[in-house]
């Protein structure tokens, strides 16, 4: 079976055409992007990795803190040392 198409060749022109502006498009948004890090502040993290360091918890120092908690902390590592053993 064969099917004959009217006007194949416009109609490929204009397929080619799209893919053509769609290509653009795609490589242009980086380069925007990376022009725009510099002057739009809420560009700048897009491209940045983020990875936090250290221990979350222990990020604020609590004038509170006594005893109890350093006492509580000693416990639980010994308690996670105890159940590692096993």
């Amino acid at each position: 079976m064969i099917i004959v198409m009217g006007r194949w060749k416009q109609k490929v022109l204009k397929f080619l055409g799209l893919m053509v502006l769609i290509l653009a498009f795609v490589m242009a948004v980086p380069a925007i992007t990376g022009m725009l890090v510099n002057q739009v502040p809420a560009f700048s993290g897009w491209l940045q990795d983020e990875h936090p360091t250290g221990n979350p918890m222990r990020v604020e120092t609590d004038e509170n803190s006594g005893t109890f908690n350093q006492v509580l902390d000693q416990f639980v590592i010994k308690l996670q040392d105890f159940y590692y053993e096993r």
